[in-house]
């Protein structure tokens, strides 16, 4: 009822909207996104506006169809795929894949030519005990995703990491990769300045952002943090900022692992806003990630925004992002992990070194470059 309620609200302001009737109306061709939800401040979703708000702006009729849109997002920005105008030939779907959807059949039957933006999908091996219905849906994400390897045209990916991922899936088309479009003057706005009053107190910080999900191996941060605490630093603090559920089985593990290693001062945010995510940034002194599936990992380029350095543990998607910048660790070895961040820590020539290396790797998210790059891509495309 609630789908059906979101999609009935999305026809009536989709039909008084001038970009819906434009993309209607268009004789030429159109560039049409598709993604399976746009949530409110992720990734993905900032990702597919981005790319939206460039094409407009280098004067291409484009739109969004989702099937699933959070109500923050803005009155025609994005509409539902129920009402998607039939696909032309000279038309170009550019199928942003990040979970299941049901767009398999949509994709295999387009008249027009199809790019995939990969994201990639969560192993589904990492929500075994945790969580089983998003065990289900990874497992019948990836199956649709390998399942689409013969009608897909081209590629055009967030990270090499991705673009392996589909050639092992037998994708045979050709696979470009440009990195996701962080909306950096997003970040230029005031920090939250009660989070900053409160922790910025000569007390060093480590700092941890992304979701308390079994993949992204937060008890590794922890038991490093608890390492680097107990034999270089007693009175720093641990700040894992993230979404989470208080039933969450993942989450109260995490819990339990605090309490069995006697860790104190690790701190869990919890739902906070924007402004408070920055703030966190601006007081950390080091950014500390154990993950070990990222697609792309937008916090890591955030660090990096913020000068803030990074210890990675060299897995997935993270070698990539970094692109020789940070600390990456080979290994699970907690008390080298804790060396390795006292020595960014303490040492002030090794931490200048450490952030002028991500300053350097931060102009290769340059949006404007980017853009033209994705701009140029489908343009390429539109024209054979």
């Amino acid at each position: 009822e609630a789908r059906l309620h979101q999609y009935t609200v999305s026809m009536f302001e989709s039909f008084n909207d001038a970009n819906y009737h434009k993309i209607c109306d268009e004789k030429g061709p159109r560039i049409i996104q598709l993604v399976s939800t746009v949530n409110y401040g992720d990734a993905v979703g900032n990702d597919v506006i981005a790319i939206q708000n460039a094409l407009r702006e280098a004067g291409y009729t484009t739109a969004i169809f989702a099937e699933t849109i959070h109500p923050k997002i803005p009155s025609g920005t994005v509409f539902s795929i129920e009402i998607l105008p039939a696909l032309r030939e000279d038309d170009v779907i550019l199928y942003h894949f990040a979970a299941e959807d049901h767009f398999e059949e949509l994709i295999k039957k387009a008249p027009c030519k199809v790019v995939l933006r990969y994201h990639n999908v969560t192993p589904p091996h990492f929500f075994d005990g945790y969580d089983a219905k998003a065990k289900l849906n990874t497992e019948r994400g990836l199956a649709e995703i390998k399942a689409l390897k013969d009608d897909i045209d081209y590629g055009i990916v967030v990270s090499e990491f991705n673009r392996d991922d589909l050639i092992s899936y037998g994708y045979k088309c050709p696979i470009d990769v440009a990195p996701i479009l962080v909306q950096f003057d997003d970040y230029r706005q005031t920090p939250n300045q009660k989070v900053i009053k409160k922790y910025k107190d000569g007390k060093h910080n480590i700092l941890f952002v992304g979701r308390m999900a079994p993949n992204k191996k937060v008890e590794d941060v922890i038991s490093s943090f608890a390492e680097y605490k107990k034999t270089y630093d007693r009175d720093a603090k641990l700040f894992l900022v993230g979404s989470f559920q208080e039933t969450d089985k993942y989450y109260n593990e995490l819990l339990r692992h605090i309490d069995k290693l006697g860790v104190e001062d690790v701190i869990f945010p919890g739902h906070i806003g924007f402004d408070e995510i920055l703030a966190y940034y601006s007081i950390a002194d080091l950014f500390l990630c154990m993950s070990e599936h990222e697609g792309f990992c937008v916090p890591l380029v955030e660090a990096m925004f913020f000068d803030v350095p990074i210890v990675a543990y060299n897995s997935c998607a993270v070698p990539n992002t970094l692109g020789g910048s940070g600390c990456l660790v080979m290994e699970k070895n907690y008390p080298e992990i804790a060396y390795k961040m006292h020595e960014i820590i303490s040492n002030e020539s090794t931490n200048n070194s450490v952030i002028e290396l991500q300053k350097k790797r931060l102009q290769d998210f340059d949006n404007y470059r980017i853009s033209k790059y994705i701009i140029d891509f489908l343009n390429k495309i539109i024209k054979e």
